[in-house]
């Protein structure tokens, strides 16, 4: 007998949508399509989904969850991935915050840690590099081939650093990661500031830093034969540029958005505050529309969530001063919720493009496709329904234990019912069912 059917279900995949059941064996995907439910109909527990829309689990491949030298009591990788299950994400790869995890030795450390804390599956990232004398080979033999590093402080790296380490890590099968604002430019744009008020925080990272780094960082990765990932890119014209060198072709570069870039724009701080504080800084409503182009033609191929957690109180001196707060916007459970509501439900996006973004293409960079980011035969059984439903975004309905989040208030009209994780259902309406450490690294090497 199957362990588990979910029947009546809109099943989402690269090239459509299908109304369809999958059966569940043992963790895994036994069967997918639209005749599972009559041969699997006998399965010890069957799942309507009352033609809700089944995707596979979400892949959010930059997320900041655990720094025990940073974050507050209550914020670690426990609660973090806790509010990850709970919107549907089912596998993460989390960066460095602020310890750096430059050697093999950080890198097994933090992962024998997060194991016993984890509620979802999850890999690392190496980082935050600023010295490109590290044992590249010994870091990807732990179960990373991804290193992170800035082109702008704190963690500002030299550009001989940079090409230095893209050689080492492109020579050993790896990829960098890349934070793109030329520290000049930004040195340059915050002397002249001498306001302490959120709105003066946007002119301090104007759009010409974005744009000269993802310039300089792709001449690089084509210089050191290095495959390139720019991170969190902010603007649709930080991805035109990236789309350069995409188009050109010597070497693997993909581009990265996130949520949070494509929601609000510079506009919006006025009425939010410290509470829209994110390096690199929100663009303006045009840019805001040129990077949603980028994301549905292609050119941005990937979104994650870059979340920070923090809590609200945290946050509120920087309404007197724009400087204080930690910048970084929590957005892990909200993402799905968020890119249906305001991609697909507003025709910005297709199913199979969001399945793209958010799953299938995140899986790849992340080397755990078709393992996860996919509903196929053999796969792990990590799947979340999404069902219509007209809601005011509230903090307060959310498992995020940090009492806020930036779409306060905001009317969306998708909600994730169930999610469920190697075949079994760990959160409901995001309430969590699963205990931390049911979660396994993901070696990546």
């Amino acid at each position: 007998m199957t362990d588990r059917l979910i029947e009546n279900a809109r099943i989402v995949s690269a090239t459509g949508v299908q109304t369809g059941a999958i059966a569940i064996d043992d963790g895994r995907i036994r069967a997918v399509g639209p005749d599972v439910a009559s041969e699997y109909g006998d399965a010890a527990d069957v799942i309507d989904a009352d033609r809700m829309v089944a995707m596979p689990g979400v892949v959010d491949v930059h997320n900041h969850m655990h720094d025990s030298d940073l974050f507050p009591d209550g914020i670690e990788f426990a609660s973090e991935t806790a509010s990850a299950a709970a919107g549907g994400v089912t596998t993460v790869v989390e960066l460095p915050t602020q310890t750096p995890i430059t050697s093999p030795e950080a890198v097994r450390e933090k992962r024998e840690e997060c194991a016993d804390l984890a509620h979802v599956d999850f890999g690392l990232v190496a980082g935050n590099v600023e010295d490109s004398d590290l044992d590249v080979d010994g870091i990807i033999d732990e179960g990373t081939r991804d290193f992170k590093t800035f082109t702008a402080d704190p963690y500002l790296a030299s550009d001989e650093t940079i090409v230095s380490l893209m050689e080492k890590v492109g020579n050993a099968g790896g990829k960098v990661r890349v934070h793109c604002e030329t520290q000049g430019i930004l040195d340059h744009a915050r002397a002249s500031i001498d306001e302490n008020t959120p709105d003066v925080y946007m002119d301090s990272r104007p759009l010409e830093a974005e744009l000269d780094a993802i310039g300089r960082m792709g001449w690089f990765a084509e210089y050191a034969d290095c495959p390139l990932h720019v991170v969190h890119v902010s603007s649709g014209s930080g991805a035109r540029e990236g789309g350069r060198f995409k188009s050109r072709a010597n070497v693997p570069v993909t581009l990265e958005t996130c949520p949070h870039y494509l929601a609000f724009s510079k506009e919006d701080v006025e009425e939010k505050g410290p509470f829209l504080k994110v390096n690199p800084s929100l663009k303006s409503p045009t840019e805001v529309e040129r990077l949603w182009e980028a994301v549905r033609d292609g050119t941005i191929d990937l979104i994650a969530s870059e979340h920070f957690p923090t809590y609200r109180e945290d946050r509120e001196p920087g309404w007197e001063n724009i400087w204080e707060p930690y910048a970084g916007l929590p957005g892990i459970e909200t993402m799905l919720e968020f890119l249906v509501s305001a991609g697909v439900h507003e025709d910005r996006l297709s199913w199979p493009r969001l399945h793209e973004l958010v799953c299938a293409r995140p899986a790849r960079e992340a080397g755990v496709y078709p393992r996860k980011g996919s509903l196929q035969e053999g796969t792990d059984a990590d799947i979340v329904l999404v069902r219509k439903d007209e809601f005011e975004v509230s903090a307060d309905d959310l498992r995020y234990v940090g009492g806020w989040t930036p779409y306060e208030g905001q009317e969306w009209s998708a909600r994730v019912d169930t999610v469920i994780a190697d075949g079994d259902v760990i959160a409901r309406d995001h309430e969590l069912r699963v205990s931390p450490g049911r979660g396994e690294f993901l070696s990546r090497s």
